[in-house]
């Protein structure tokens, strides 16, 4: 599927079960101003269907011969679930014109190892019309389809190759590609569904984050692994958002004293997603309460949420920045006013120590926020 003329081109690929038109819905959200390109897997959708070769680095091949075959020079790479790992590797190899990585209910770089009757029943998963209605309603949504986009579900998963459906859990899904990922440095977001049972939210701060620790995770609420058909509208959403920050080169804060500025306008918009996105995913905050979140973009996404749902207002005033290599102690004076529960107007004010890091892809974000006290 192409659409589209832009400069920058969106390459997106699919899941275990899908094609090219699993990403319909999101990419008629996108703005018109990009280029569009959404692939079939050999063995899925159009694709021809060899007898052999349906390992990550295969379909990785696959991808970058049609991105060059386009002669696309910029673009970002949109992988969901299967197609996460595929463009995981693709990224770990920092091809010249890769401007991000946006990863969607990706599987993680790690192996996942099931027992012999687990592999059998996701093998013979797409066989009948009966299996993949089961596995839509029980494994891959948390929110019911539409009957076209159900439809279609069972139409992919139905047509694949044999080969194709047996090489997923057989053998790419068993594939180790965590030493790869460690070099990605493309500026990455990670979206994932609060409810996904196929590639958990948990999974992924335990496999994925600590692999790639300047990703941001997007959570979407009440939604399942297959986001893009479940959350279109969301999941373009926040793919725009980012793709427009890479072009306007406000994407990362490319110096510690411009993330302070970035976390009030953050903060005071009440933007959860982009006061996240001002933290690595190891990150440890102080609350002004004193309540520690500590290396949990779960934990760390609920105490904002918290201080959000307060309508707050922040100033932070930077007074020094010392950097040494990857990292900087930044001192700030901070006054935040909230609206409490009953109505009245609260005021705090300290001083706080920052520790900011210099993520792979440039980008410096808070790993350690503590104000100590009140003033």
């Amino acid at each position: 599927m192409q659409r589209g003329s832009g400069e920058l081109a969106l390459v997106f690929l699919h899941y275990y079960g899908g094609s090219s038109r699993t990403w319909n819905a999101v990419a008629s959200a996108l703005p018109d101003r990009y280029r569009i390109v959404a692939t079939d897997h050999r063995g899925w959708g159009d694709s021809e269907a060899p007898a052999d070769g349906y390992r990550i680095a295969d379909l990785a091949a696959d991808a970058e011969g049609v991105i060059e075959a386009l002669g696309l020079r910029r673009y970002v790479l949109v992988g969901h679930s299967m197609g996460g790992k595929v463009a995981q590797l693709i990224a770990s190899r920092r091809p010249g014109g890769l401007d991000g990585l946006v990863l969607v209910a990706p599987s993680p770089p790690s192996p996942m190892f099931l027992s012999d009757e687990q592999r059998a029943t996701l093998s013979g998963a797409y066989q009948s019309r009966e299996s993949v209605e089961f596995v839509i309603d029980h494994v891959l949504t948390a929110k019911p389809l539409d009957a076209a986009r159900r439809e279609q579900v069972i139409e992919d998963s139905l047509r694949a190759a044999p080969q194709a459906k047996a090489a997923w859990p057989d053998v790419a899904m068993r594939e180790d590609i965590t030493a790869a990922v460690a070099s990605i440095d493309a500026p990455t977001i990670v979206i994932s569904g609060e409810l996904d049972q196929v590639d958990r939210v948990a999974t992924l701060q335990a496999e994925l984050l600590p692999r790639i620790p300047h990703a941001a995770m997007h959570v979407l609420a009440g939604t399942g692994h297959l986001s893009p058909l479940e959350a279109p509208a969301e999941v373009a959403r926040i793919i725009a958002r980012f793709v427009a920050a890479i072009e306007n080169k406000s994407v990362v804060c490319s110096s510690p004293e411009q993330v302070p500025a970035a976390f009030d306008a953050a903060l005071n918009a009440g933007d959860l997603d982009a006061l996240l996105g001002m933290f690595c995913n190891r990150a440890t905050m102080r609350m002004t309460n004193g309540e520690v979140v500590q290396e949990s973009p779960a934990d760390l996404r609920m105490g904002l949420a918290h201080l959000l749902a307060l309508r707050p207002h922040i100033r932070n005033d930077v007074r020094r920045v010392l950097t040494s290599g990857d990292l900087a102690l930044v001192l700030l004076d901070w006054t935040l006013n909230v609206t409490l529960p009953d109505g009245r107007e609260h005021e705090e004010c300290g001083t706080a120590t920052q520790v900011m890091e210099k993520g792979r892809d440039g980008g410096w974000r808070l790993r350690i926020a503590n104000p100590p006290g009140l003033k």
